[in-house]
């Protein structure tokens, strides 16, 4: 007998096998992903914050070596150093107390300071040393850990990690906390390539110490710093024998980290390199702190599993026996909507899933209705509006048409200042209806331009001096249609047409870069100063603030024009001296081909 399995119970088999089971295998593998990512995080925050630290450090190093470059900075004491050697004792004494007091007064400027000293270079008399404190009788240059390599070097300067300061008592040595030491070369005044002793200053870790209490990576991380003889100089806490004894395998990279083994634990060690001073900041960050903040996110990952696979079966088991009933009424009125029947109801639609389907097929088959009837409206208002757009040309093509009527009349009485001139307006007339590209050549806007100086030079006959300057190479290049004739008759309007006696005009045209500059200067009245202000914060800004303006309305178009076709890559300025006139600079981009201008045109056709 052949086992009739129902929709509902396949429904049910379907959610367990294509939810339940992979929401599992998702949950296990979203948990190791989030604690293997969890533990990358915190070993590169550690890491991060071991390269932080030892900038810190090695920027504090290099004010230290500033630091000993003092007997430069005196070129008197400088000379008392290397080159004046008093062989009277009283001359002796003198320098040492001139030389210990400077010791004190710099040691006095920085608190870490230790000790500072001096040693002359051995020669005919016995070498001397000079210091803030009493050093130890051993103490001499050539007992210096550091005076046998550092001689034979060409470097300048030395480093010399923690030691015993260089007590005269011994016991007080002992109490006192290591230093470390910079030891520069000092250099005679006369000459730069002979260095007459070596400057040593002892500096403790109370700055070190400060840097490092900055740093926390929990409260089983730790951080130190160790030189490169394997010693410690500084540790936040106390450090593992362990783990010390892992360190010193750790790589001669810069930086980096890498898992160390200590017994039964495992730790995430990072280091950085301090400069070229033979430290290393090393961070200890326990694999077990970070597995201490995962088993929360676990047991909390497991239990929504849990109740998400069970809340899976009871719906999917109530959700079978709903879904059926309605379906095929969805159907029927699926196929009404297919045969463009858009009138459709359902009375009394189910309050579940395929309801609400059901009411949302129905509002938008009536939204799809009402779209179409607005549609066909607005098409219809669109031929509307066209029609009218073509009417509109009527007074404007009759303007340009009488003109050329006057233009033939006068030339038929040889008046030919007026026929010069109504072909100057002519031109301007037939550029303000052209309805072809919204760009043109600087090449026609200079025929343009020089149409209009002309129709103003018949007006004011020789009262203004007009020129108008365009670079050759920028004649065949684009610019937006009435950009800059606007702005030349703010300047007649605004600054030429009130000022007394006459008047220069001059338009110049340039390129910089990839951009175009274009300047209209005159030396009419000017801007007041605080009008200036409020001119330039409003270009600066929007340009409804420009429009606002009663007396800048050819600035404000010409300023929204450029803005709405090149946006960022356009800007007007201007600069203005009451009396003096008026210059307004405009930047446009370079456009070479009709391509570009092409690409602007529909940028401004999507704005």
């Amino acid at each position: 007998m052949r086992t009739f399995i129902t929709f509902k119970q396949k429904l049910i088999i379907t959610y367990i096998v294509f939810i339940v089971l992979p929401l599992s295998v998702l949950g296990f593998g979203a948990y190791d992903l989030y604690r293997s990512a969890m533990e990358h995080k915190l070993s590169d925050f550690a890491q991060q914050v071991a390269v932080s630290t030892a900038s810190n450090i090695d920027n504090y190093m290099k004010e230290l070596e500033k630091f000993t470059l003092q007997p430069y900075y005196n070129r008197d004491l400088q000379d008392l150093l290397t080159l004046r050697k008093p062989l009277d004792p009283s001359a002796q004494l003198e320098k040492r107390e001139t030389l210990e007091k400077n010791f004190s007064l710099w040691q006095s400027q920085r608190d870490s300071v230790q000790g500072i000293y001096y040693f002359d270079l051995p020669g005919k008399l016995p070498p001397q040393i000079y210091s803030t404190g009493d050093p130890a009788a051993s103490v001499r240059l050539e007992t210096m850990p550091w005076y046998n390599a550092f001689r034979a070097s060409d470097e300048n300067l030395a480093f010399l990690s923690l030691h015993k300061p260089y007590f005269a008592d011994e016991q007080a040595a002992k109490n006192q906390p290591q230093v470390f030491s910079l030891v520069r070369k000092i250099y005679k005044s006369t000459t730069m390539l002979e260095y007459a002793g070596y400057f040593e200053v002892d500096f403790k870790l109370d700055d070190i110490r400060q840097i490092m209490d900055q740093v926390n990576l929990g409260e089983n991380g730790s951080f130190l710093i160790m030189d490169d003889k394997g010693q410690v100089v500084y540790a936040n806490d106390a450090i593992d024998d362990d783990l010390l004894a892992a360190l010193p395998k750790l790589p001669n990279d810069d930086q980096g980290k890498q898992r160390v083994t200590l017994g039964s634990k495992k730790n995430v060690v990072v280091y950085s390199k301090v400069g070229s001073y033979g430290w290393t900041v090393v961070g200890d960050v326990p694999v077990v702190q970070i597995a201490s903040g995962n088993s929360s996110v676990r047991n909390s990952m497991i239990l929504l599993g849990l109740a998400c696979i069970g809340f899976a079966i009871l719906l999917s088991t109530w959700s079978s026996i709903q879904i059926t009933k309605p379906i095929y009424s969805l159907i029927a009125l699926i196929k009404r909507v297919e045969m463009e029947d858009f009138q459709i109801s359902y009375p009394n639609p189910p309050r579940n899933e395929i309801g609400h389907l059901i009411r949302s097929i129905i509002r938008m088959s009536r939204k799809l209705d009402e779209t179409i009837r607005h549609l066909y409206q607005a098409e219809i208002f669109r031929k509307e509006s066209e029609l009218q757009a073509l009417k509109s040309q009527i007074n404007p093509h009759f303007l340009f048409n009488t003109l050329e009527t006057i233009k033939m009349k006068a030339e038929i009485d040889e008046a030919d200042s007026t026929v010069d001139m109504l072909t100057s307006l002519g031109k301007l007339v037939k550029a303000s209806i052209y309805r072809g590209s919204d760009f043109i050549t600087f090449r026609e806007e200079r025929e343009y331009l020089t149409s209009y100086f002309h129709i103003q030079a018949g007006r004011y006959d020789t009262r203004f001096d007009m020129s108008v300057e365009v670079e050759d190479g920028l004649l065949d290049h684009y610019l937006p249609r009435l950009t800059i004739q606007p702005l030349i008759e703010n300047a007649f309007y605004h600054g030429l047409e009130l000022k007394p006696g006459k008047g220069k005009l001059a338009v110049g045209i340039r390129r910089e870069q990839e951009a175009v500059i274009v300047t209209v200067a005159d030396d009419g009245l000017g801007i007041a100063p605080e009008r200036l202000r409020q001119l330039n914060r409003q270009l600066q800004g929007s340009m409804a603030g420009v429009a606002r303006s009663g007396d800048s309305v050819g600035l404000a178009n010409v300023h929204a024009r450029m803005k709405l076709y090149f946006g960022d890559n356009a800007a007007m300025t201007i600069a203005s001296e009451p009396g003096s006139g008026t210059t307004i600079r405009l930047a446009l981009p370079l456009i070479c081909s009709e391509s570009e201008v092409h690409a602007y045109v529909s940028r401004h056709s999507r704005r």
